[in-house]
């Protein structure tokens, strides 16, 4: 027998040998196993690099390594003080006993400094790893020692790589199969999805092998030619042996009913003594259909409902088991046996040729890429395929295990019960020499929860037996001494369905007792009351499982809503843990939280990019993608990132904000190259936005995660927005399994947050209280395309028939029973000072882990209706246990959670007394015009946001007539300006209002040459492209036709008199002539004021004097660079030597009228009156627009054209509001007035701009 012991940290033997520590939770033993590394460097004096530290995770091996160098730190600074005059350190108990033993003189003192100084020189280096790290590295050095190829690159998994080949037997084999067979085929469970968790399962677990079972089975051959040959023999064999034994298969049916009812058993379905149907004679109707044609597709069989529901083999298998008996008698074997095949062999028979092509082409690949997955690198050295042909050409084993020998003389294995057999046979067969190495394995029986990565505790049981000393830790330093007694009076009596013991544990936490208000014990238990109804006046109807898992979200979240507000000073939310089983159950937790305002933080392995932020961030770089598509700005507006109202969105139409957001995502989109998706959220978010959303669940964090991992593709794969949009597209509807580290949610929402985890994920961690609500459930059964049979894998249906696959089953039922009850364990363990449990009565729930604990091990093979209050009550009180039972009820609350306020006194800080500078940056007139003392500035439809931006998108049809209704609400005297001789209509009076549709307008006036407006063919096909790009109607095509000849035709009048578009010179107009001129000194910035004091300067000229009391109300302060965009600019002559330049502006702007109480409204030259365009002028600050816009003209033709002269060159401005012009016809019957209607034509006031120019370029003061 084994020799156990009590762990001593400085007692502990290290020498040769195989070990075993056995670490209860919470036994401190990353510490311990940091001290025995102290140990094993000063006292056996091994070097760093002759220790292996091989742990579970990365994340345990980089924290097991960091203690390991802070316990040699603190060593190191020990002995410095011994010595010396440097204030000693305060240690443990451990170390301090270690430092009494072996630091007995000065010179034993600096001899251990230099070995403890050599081992973090090297540390670094130090193989403190994964399994699958010190394989990777084991291999790596075989390499470059024996100079083979064996180079590979190491993935995780090869999940894109299953991808690709199951795509590509998918177009080559399985759509050659006939859509009958095909649609039989996919009844049998065979799907793209399937057949890629099955190869995945095949591919990362090295204990799987795969049986094939069908011999005559070719993969290098077409399958649809196999499988149909297959399925005719199949028929053949079946009606062959219908024929012979039918009947006689129908009367043994009939004997096995009629002689369970002699027994007494009334249930014999489907079978029956007297039928009242004869299924052999329905059957063989059914047969003799296909005697003179093909035989049944796949998919008739599998319809077949006489064959699925009586003849199936599967049924008298069931009823077997049912009564525990066994009917079916040796003659009946053949027959049933031949109708099991004809039922499910054509779908096992294309399920194994699935997997061998695939398997076997997988394996292909990956050596010719050069990939391994971890899964590969443990069956590289797997000493069990030592004599395998393929692994021999890939490694040595002999040099590879002997090399091992040599390098390291210790190795260190925590979390063991973790091991699967593969690592086992790895580990003993490098270090499992007795005498020339140390083995310690370290591990918890009692937590071996991962059977589905392929952990076994019946490989750790089988090692334990083969340790020469098993050492236990019984000292707890994580939970109180008060939860510590009660556990273990909870554990007395082990974890009965894992046949485990429990050490009793010694309290050596310094936690202080957790008083609340609302519990009495460090044990709870929630006893959920339910109502449930009566049947049959004995016994209770229980609520499904599902019913109350429901419900449950709702309870815990009430109860915590209690908890929390009973004990506002003395608990946080960062202090509560819940456990689950489930991913789903956290959310639904999470979600109950949020509704009740209780912060929540979901800890689990769900993919980031399936959570609401990713979503919004689709929504988000949409909108970059195209800023003015009118759809995906009102979803984006109307998503939890800016939670607009639909009265907000339409009034948004009406305010101007709607444009500003279409401006703001067209800024970003410029930025997007530069600065990334994750600097376009930044930029758009504000503090207050980001302020809001950190109150609502992990929706920031998210988007954050989720942006980031984006921008990692982006500049990785060098996407545009558009590329970037597409990728993140794929990436939310793309299944992946299993998830990838970093796309698994990392957000902590706040410091304050009640953290939702799976058991699984919480191993490990700790928490002040955990609460366990899902423990009352047993588990599910396990459900797989595979089974095992003397460790081959088997795909074949027809082997659940038997007894093997029975056996199988139960094997598998109880393996999750038994880890269920070791998960319950994990969660218990997690608690530091208070342990809370919900215990429901559910049908069906017999085996679930809470009953044995709860109600006495005696209790796990009671029906579940059995487990009464009275029951737990009894229970606790014969083991002495003092727990807090409290009866729940579910309550559905109005009530929410809110935080304390803090008792803290905030105060400022220190004033500055000095102004900051604020003023450099690049301004626009559009950035000048928004920013006013103290009103904003009215936007309605009519405006033009920013002249200098495009703008594209979609026009969303919203309620165009209530829009009107709201601007002529505004303005009830809109009509007053009216010109009543001229025209009401204009040809456009009824196009879209808003930035987009106006510039939709500029892009086509862009394009349209005045000289060629008569080619109809050309001009229409330019409008009908600008006009499909928004979305707007072609209907408008023709209207637009019309402005552009009124434009074309119209003379300018004023001071240019007839002259006409149509007659200007291509080569004598620049369209779109974008500027950047630099302003003032940013010591000397100019400001409303300054500019304003420019239009006092030629009083001839319009716009002076009576627009300085408008400009007044802007708020300049600016330096750096004036930015923008002038629509056109033209020389009114093609010599340009003694020609006038010239700005013009088109303007979209909508100036209409209410005609009646409908609220229908027109718009046409009648209201572009002096009067009302001059209105519009101040309105928008149009003045100060065109002086800035002759300002950059005058600088151009300063710079490029010869001997230029202002007086001589500049002509001055022309505003053009397209709805406005009237018809030639018009004007011809007005015989060409002075003004016209839409038309604005002013020369250029010279001393306003020379003096703008000056006050510009200005230096420092």
């Amino acid at each position: 027998m084994t020799n156990i012991e009590f762990f001593q940290p400085n007692k502990y033997p290290l020498s040769n040998g195989i070990r075993l520590i056995e670490a209860s939770a919470g036994t401190g033993k990353t510490f311990s196993l940091s001290h025995l590394v102290l140990r094993l460097l000063t006292e056996k004096e091994y070097s760093i690099n002759e220790i292996l530290v091989v742990s579970f995770t990365e994340a345990t091996a980089s924290e097991i390594k960091a203690r390991i160098i802070e316990r040699l730190i603190l060593a190191l600074k020990i002995i410095e003080s011994i010595n010396t005059t440097v204030k000693p350190h305060k240690i443990d108990d451990v170390l301090n006993e270690w430092v009494d033993l072996n630091i007995t003189s000065k010179e034993r003192a600096l001899y251990i400094a230099s070995l403890l100084l050599e081992a973090l020189e090297r540390i670094d280096n130090a193989d403190i790893t994964t399994i699958h790290g010190f394989c990777s590295k084991t291999l790596r050095r075989e390499a470059i020692e024996n100079g083979n190829n064996l180079n590979p690159s190491i993935e995780k998994d090869s999940n894109s790589l299953i991808n690709e080949i199951v795509e590509e037997y998918w177009k080559k084999e399985i759509l050659e199969i006939e859509i009958s067979e095909l649609k039989g085929l996919f009844k049998s469970n065979f799907n793209r999805k399937n057949l890629i968790e099955v190869l995945s399962s095949l591919d990362n677990d090295p204990n799987n092998s795969f049986k094939q079972t069908f011999n005559d089975l070719k993969i290098e051959e077409s399958l649809s030619n196999q499988l149909n040959n297959y399925s005719e023999s199949l028929w053949i064999k079946f009606t062959t042996i219908w024929e012979e034994k039918g009947q006689e298969l129908e009367d043994s049916f009939r004997e096995i009913a009629k002689d369970l009812r002699s027994q007494g058993i009334k249930d014999t379905k489907p079978y029956s003594s007297k039928p009242r149907k004869n299924r052999y004679e329905l059957l063989s109707n059914w047969i003799e259909e296909y005697k003179e044609k093909k035989r049944p597709s796949y998919e008739d069989i599998q319809n077949q409902n006489l064959i699925n529901e009586y003849f199936h083999p599967k049924n008298i298998y069931q009823l077997d088991m049912k009564h525990k008996i066994d009917s079916c008698s040796k003659e009946m074997e053949p027959i049933l046996d031949i109708i099991g095949d004809l039922y499910d062999s054509p779908g096992e028979f294309v399920w194994e040729h699935a997997l061998l092509w695939t398997k076997r082409e997988l394996e292909k690949r990956k050596s010719k890429k050069g990939l391994i997955n971890y899964s590969d690198l443990l069956k590289l050295l797997d000493p069990k395929n030592q004599n395998s042909n393929a692994i021999k050409d890939e490694v040595n084993h002999n040099n590879i295990y002997k090399n091992l020998e040599q390098r390291y003389k210790v190795a260190l294995i925590d979390e063991f019960q973790d091991t699967d057999p593969v690592q086992l046979r790895l580990l003993k067969k490098a270090f499992g020499n007795r005498s020339s190495h140390l083995l310690l394995m370290i591990g918890d029986p009692k937590q071996a929860i991962y059977s589905f990565r392929g952990g076994s505790l019946n490989t750790y049981m089988k090692a334990r037996e083969a340790c020469d000393q098993i050492h236990l830790m019984n000292a707890n330093y994580r939970s109180t001494k008060s939860l510590i007694l009660t556990l273990n009076k909870l554990f007395l009596d082990g974890l009965i369905r894992s046949n485990l013991s429990t050490q009793e544990l010694n309290p050596c936490s310094q936690e202080d007792l957790l008083e609340l208000n609302g519990i009495k014990e460090p044990f709870k238990v929630l006893n959920l009351i339910v109502t449930n109804q009566k049947e049959k006046a004995q016994r209770i109807k229980l609520d499904s499982k599902s019913k109350i898992e429901d419900k449950i979200p709702k309870v815990i979240g009430s109860y915590l809503l209690e908890l929390l507000s009973n004990n506002p000073k003395d608990l946080n939310p960062s202090d509560i843990c819940i456990l689950v089983n489930r991913h789903d159950q956290a959310k639904n937790i999470h979600s109950y939280l949020s509704k009740i305002r209780i912060p929540s933080q979901l800890l689990s392995n769900e993919n980031i990019f399936t959570r609401e932020g990713a979503q919004i961030l689709q929504i988000f770089i949409n909108c970059i993608v195209s800023p003015h598509n009118q759809q995906k700005l009102a979803l984006l507006a109307c998503s939890e990132l800016m939670q607009w109202k639909k009265e907000k969105l339409i009034k948004s139409k009406i305010d101007g904000d709607f444009d500003s957001l279409s401006s703001k995502f067209y800024e970003l989109s410029k930025l997007f190259p530069t600065i990334g998706l994750l600097g376009c959220l930044s930029n758009f978010l504000e503090g207050k936005s980001i302020a809001d959303l950190s109150n609502r669940g992990t929706l920031l964090g998210d988007l954050y995660q989720s942006s980031q991992l984006v921008d990692e593709q982006i500049h990785r794969q060098k996407f545009n927005a558009l590329r970037a949009s597409q990728w993140l597209s794929s990436q939310r509807f793309q299944s992946i399994e299993p998830i990838p580290e970093e796309y698994q949610p990392n957000s902590a929402i706040s410091n304050s947050s009640v953290n939702i985890i799976t058991i699984h994920k919480s191993k490990g961690l700790q928490f002040k209280i955990v609460i366990c609500p899902y423990l009352w459930q047993k588990p599910p059964d396990r459900k797989s395309h595979l089974w095992k049979d003397n460790q081959n894998l088997l795909i074949s249906k027809k082997y659940k028939w038997n007894k093997k696959y029975s056996s199988y089953q139960d094997f598998i039922r109880k393996e999750s029973l038994n880890e269920a009850e070791r998960l319950a364990y994990v969660a218990f363990t997690r608690a530091k000072k208070q342990l809370i449990v919900l215990w429901a009565n559910a049908a069906g729930q017999e085996g679930n882990p809470l009953s044995g604990f709860l109600f006495g091990s005696e209790s796990i093979n009671l029906k579940i209706e059995d487990h009464t209050k009275e029951m737990m009550e009894n229970s606790f009180t014969k083991r002495e246990l003092k727990v807090d039972i409290q009866d729940i009820k579910i309550i559905e609350t109005n009530k929410t959670w809110s935080q304390p306020k803090s008792e803290v006194k905030l105060s400022l800080g220190a004033i500055p007394t000095h102004q900051f500078e604020n003023s450099w940056g690049r301004y626009s007139f559009s950035k000048w015009i928004t920013h006013k003392n103290d009103e904003l500035i009215l936007k309605d439809l009519s405006d033009e946001l920013n002249e200098d931006h495009e703008f594209k998108g979609e026009i969303e049809d919203i309620s165009f007539q209530e829009i009107d209704h709201l601007l002529v609400e505004k303005d009830q005297s809109i009509d007053r300006l009216e010109d009543q001789t001229w025209s009401k209509e204009s040809p456009i009076g009824d196009f879209p209002k808003g930035p987009i549709a106006g510039t939709c307008l500029h892009k086509i006036l862009e394009r349209i040459d005045f000289n060629d407006i008569e080619n109809q063919l050309k001009v229409s096909t330019i409008i009908e492209e600008e006009l499909n790009i928004v979305n707007i109607s072609n209907s408008f095509i023709k209207p637009i036709n019309i402005l552009l000849k009124r434009i074309a035709n119209i003379p300018l009048g004023g001071p240019l008199g007839k002259f006409k578009m149509k007659n200007l010179n291509t080569k004598s107009s620049i369209k779109e002539l974008k500027f950047d001129i630099p302003i003032c000194h940013e010591a000397n910035p100019i400001n409303t004021l300054e500019l304003s004091s420019i239009f006092k300067e030629d009083v001839q000229n319009k716009y002076g004097s009576d627009y300085i009391n408008k400009l007044i109300d802007l708020k300049i302060n600016s330096s750096g660079f004036l930015t923008g965009s002038i629509d056109q600019v033209f020389a009114d002559n093609p010599n340009h030597e003694i020609a006038k330049w010239w700005v013009l502006d088109w303007k979209s702007n909508w100036i209409g009228s209410s005609l009646s109480k409908e609220h229908r409204s027109s718009c046409g030259p009648s209201n572009y009156s002096i009067s009302r365009m001059d209105e519009e002028m101040y309105h928008h600050h149009y003045p100060l627009q065109a002086h800035i816009y002759l300002l950059a003209l005058h600088r151009f033709l300063n710079w490029r054209l010869p001997d230029y002269s202002p007086q001589k060159h500049l002509g001055g401005y022309i505003y053009v509001f397209l709805r406005g012009l009237p018809d030639k016809e018009e004007l011809e019957e007005k015989n060409f007035p002075q003004w016209t209607p839409g038309l604005i034509v002013e020369p250029a006031p010279i001393e306003r701009i020379k003096k703008l120019d000056l006050l510009i370029k200005r230096q420092q003061k």
